[in-house]
């Protein structure tokens, strides 16, 4: 099941009606034209404009549009699918920008201004999807009127969960009031944010009548599981995606129509040739993603680029690589999917390894060759072999954790991921993140996570230095 959201910036505007006298053809000369251009009312929406019922679906739409556009469109340089795409093994840098090689370099500096826009746009989803459901709470009075809340909820709940899996642990999380002041925000562990995201799913959850649709419901529980499976609560995590369908699937519909609708994970990679699949240092996304390859794994489908003699807006500098082009998006209007039932089976695997590796192997199993699940994703039948029993719990881990890689590939799981086997499974960071020689000069550096930009530094709650970038 397919529950597609138009993906779109939602900007209200007040339409400003002005109404001319007419005028005879004799008296046309005494029409005052100012008039034509007086206007009593704004063009821009206030704030208190949204203080009522009639806007409820306003601000539903407006905590959809922001939340699609910080996950993965294109308002900054990259969103948060390119951000743990480049600080992990997902992508690798095929353009020549230092602050994005930084991502990629596993190098961050404070002073980086692609950390700004990114930051501020989950921010901004964060801020939307709170009005939303405050106007919920405040005016709602009909089923009608409250649907969509545990929607806004769960996507409330999934930027906390970014916060979480893909920046430092001292994230402050501010809020701008109505009168343009600041309630300045104090830095939130890991696990406080996970919390926070995790009282979020709940709420959805106990929405009660039909504002919870089977859709609504799929994607809170299988936010609660993420982010239980962020903290370590296995077994929790399990029992909160039981019962989610396979086939379900929650996505973001981008759109052609402006470029902060267009799929940003196209755009920087088949479009503007800025990034490649990666495969230098880590998973062999390119080798395994092929398509020239006999039995290539579709889930991380990758061609090589055909202009430009294969090369991305680097030409191929310093090492001549050439640039791997994913194959997920392949439009300029491709859907991400944000939560779907794929993950739900992941998170019962992981769950399952803890105490019973044959069950959890079975589950891996039983998704590789779901009929349904593969024609749902367009891979052919019979693409995924089924996997085999390893040897040792580490390469039982592995395998699972590649799988995962797989199958939630670009849609912004790898870095926390990967961080969790650095802190959850005892992993030397080195062994787990791309590391030595850098292959456009130097060295990787230690960054496990996404520093909170340097402007923050002017929040008197936020402690400089208090976020730690080489801690999973």
């Amino acid at each position: 099941m397919k529950n597609r959201i138009l993906a779109r910036r939602h900007a209200s505007r007040l339409g400003i009606l002005t109404t001319l006298a007419t005028c005879g053809a004799v008296l046309l000369s005494s029409c005052d034209s100012k008039q034509i251009l007086a206007v009593t009312d704004p063009d821009v929406a206030r704030p208190t404009a949204l203080d009522n019922v009639g806007a409820l679906p306003a601000l539903r739409a407006g905590a959809i549009g922001s939340f699609g556009i910080s996950y993965d469109g294109v308002a900054s340089d990259e969103e948060q699918v390119q951000l743990s795409g480049s600080l992990s093994d997902e992508l690798i840098n095929t353009e020549t920008f230092p602050t994005r090689i930084e991502f990629d370099q596993r190098a961050q500096t404070l002073g980086n201004t692609s950390l700004v826009g990114t930051f501020l746009d989950l921010n901004r989803a964060r801020g939307l999807s709170a009005r939303a459901v405050a106007g919920v709470q405040k005016f709602a009075k009909t089923p009608v009127d409250s649907a969509g809340f545990p929607e806004v909820l769960a996507l409330g709940g999934l930027t906390y969960v970014l916060f979480a899996e893909n920046y430092c642990g001292a994230v402050p999380l501010s809020i701008v009031n109505d009168d343009g002041t600041f309630t300045f925000g104090v830095p939130l562990t890991r696990d406080q944010q996970l919390d926070s995201a995790i009282s979020k799913f709940n709420q959805a959850l106990a929405v009660t009548g039909t504002p919870l649709t089977a859709a609504f419901k799929q994607l809170a529980q299988i936010g609660k599981g993420r982010a239980l499976l962020d903290k370590g609560d296995y077994a929790n995590a399990a029992l909160a995606v039981a019962g989610v369908s396979t086939t379900f699937q929650y996505n973001y519909q981008h759109s052609q129509t402006t470029t902060g609708q267009n799929n940003g994970t196209w755009s920087l990679t088949a479009n503007v040739a800025r990034y490649g699949v990666g495969g230098l240092n880590g998973l062999p996304y390119q080798q395994d993603g092929n398509t020239k390859t006999v039995g290539f794994d579709p889930r991380v489908a990758n061609t090589v680029r055909a202009a430009n003699g294969g090369h991305g807006f680097d030409n191929g500098v310093p090492g001549g690589e050439l640039q791997f082009v994913q194959g997920k998006y392949p439009l300029r209007d491709s859907p991400i999917t944000i939560a779907d039932g794929v993950e739900a089976r992941l998170i019962e695997a992981e769950a399952a390894l803890q105490t019973d590796p044959i069950a959890a192997l079975g589950i891996l199993n039983a998704l590789r060759s779901n009929a349904a699940l593969l024609t749902l994703r367009g891979y052919p039948a019979g693409s995924l072999a089924p996997l085999t029993l390893q040897a040792t719990t580490a390469a039982q881990v592995d395998q699972l954790f590649k799988e995962r890689a797989y199958w939630l590939f670009l849609t912004s799981h790898r870095l926390g991921d990967m961080r969790r086997l650095i802190r959850q499974y005892t992993r030397a960071p080195e062994s787990v993140f791309p590391t030595g020689p850098y292959f456009k000069g130097g060295t990787y550096g230690t960054d496990v996570n996404s520093p909170v930009p340097q402007r923050e530094q002017n929040n008197p709650s936020y402690t400089p230095g208090s976020c730690k970038q080489n801690e999973a």
